[in-house]
Formats: structure tokens, C-alpha cells, sequence
């Protein structure tokens, strides 16, 4: 397995992390000198989906009113809409960062991750995402997911490994890009992981309250 290492600076966190006001809140993540494991493809596959799944059995029996609930996700403005059109921006933005890779080019999202831009994106991608209809944020989650594992399926173990085509001494393989862009704090491909807990929340609330 590739390791890469995690620096605790803004510009080098993945994608959930605490937001400015009206994102959920997460725990601060200090600073850290670690090296994490990258699994390889079949690995992140598996953590990917497993992630995906506990998330869509989470919010499988959800009525429309408690999908759109705002304010449902953490201490933020969140619904459970917004927090699956959030997971599956960014497996959208690893989708465009592969094929970035392989234009030998320096993939947008490492600009995000320096400008420490992360928060503002996250707040502009939710509030595109409301302008849809939650039958189309739900169907097109599952479409961008489904195009990424067999994304990932089809890379082989030598281009996982290969070293950036364009200079930077922080994710310099493609495994561990990919792990970064849909990974969270100490967990590469984990990011649904980084959300679960808030969502088990609130649906353990509305179990309680009915």
C-alpha cells in the first residue's frame, strides 16, 4: 500500500471538514504528522461502497418532509438532501481528477485543497444541489457512484502507483490523489464515514420522536 502524508494545514484536508456557519460541524482536527495507509483499488472499492450503502440505508425510509428537514446534519443548515448531493459532489470532482491525471494535467481540486477553499465550495455545491429536486439529487448520487467504482475497477495496480505527471510533493500517486479527494481526516476513501454519525442522529431522533 502507498502511504501519504497529512499535514494539518486547512489546504491539506479532505473533504469533511468543519464549515463556515450553516455547514454540519465536525470535530477540529489538530495538527497531525502521520503517514496513512492508501489501500489499493479493490480496498477502496469496497470502503467506498460500504460507505455509500450505510449511508442509502440510513435514509431509505424517509418521508419527503424529513429528506428536506433542514437544519438535520450536525449543528448546520443541512438536510439529509443536501448531505447526499455534498457525498456525491466530490465523487464527482474524483471522477474529474482522474481524468485530469491522465491528461497529464494538475488536477482543479489541488488548487481547492491549497486555497484552503474547501468550506466555501462545499457551501456553494449544497446550495446548487437545492435547486434540484430530491428525486434528481437521489438518482444522480447513485449514477456518479456507480461511475466511479467501475471507474476504479478499471485502473490498473501500476497507474494506482504512479508518481503525479505534474510537480507536488503531497499526494503524489494516483491512489493516494483519489484517496484524498473522497477520504476524510485519517480514513482515505472514507468520507461517508466522516458523515455517518450525524446522520445516524438524526434518524435515531425521528425514530424518537415517533
Amino acid at each position: 500500500m502507498t502511504r501519504i502524508r497529512f499535514e494539518g494545514s486547512r489546504a491539506d484536508q479532505p473533504a469533511s471538514q468543519p464549515g463556515p456557519p450553516g455547514s454540519p460541524a465536525g470535530p477540529i482536527v489538530p495538527r497531525y504528522d502521520a503517514h496513512v495507509a492508501i489501500p489499493g483499488p479493490a480496498e477502496a472499492i469496497r470502503i467506498l461502497d460500504e460507505g455509500h450503502l450505510a449511508v442509502r440505508r440510513l435514509v431509505e425510509g424517509l418521508s419527503v418532509d424529513e429528506w428536506l428537514r433542514p437544519n438535520a446534519i450536525g449543528d448546520g443548515d443541512w438536510s439529509a438532501k443536501d448531505l447526499v448531493a455534498h457525498l456525491a459532489e466530490w465523487e464527482r470532482y474524483a471522477l474529474q481528477s482522474l481524468a485530469e491525471w491522465r491528461r497529464g494535467e494538475r488536477p482543479w481540486v489541488e488548487s481547492l485543497f491549497e486555497a484552503g477553499a474547501v468550506d466555501q465550495q462545499n457551501a456553494e455545491a449544497v446550495a446548487r444541489s437545492r435547486e434540484r429536486t430530491l428525486a434528481e439529487v437521489r438518482a444522480e448520487a447513485d449514477e456518479v457512484h456507480r461511475d466511479l467504482l467501475l471507474a476504479l475497477e478499471l485502473i490498473p495496480e501500476e497507474e494506482w502507483r504512479a508518481r503525479a505527471p505534474y510537480p507536488t510533493t503531497r499526494r503524489t500517486t494516483l491512489g493516494a490523489l483519489l484517496g484524498s479527494v473522497l477520504g476524510a481526516p485519517r480514513r482515505p476513501f472514507g468520507h461517508a464515514y466522516a458523515h455517518l454519525p450525524d446522520l445516524e442522529a438524526y434518524v435515531a431522533s425521528l425514530r424518537t420522536r415517533a
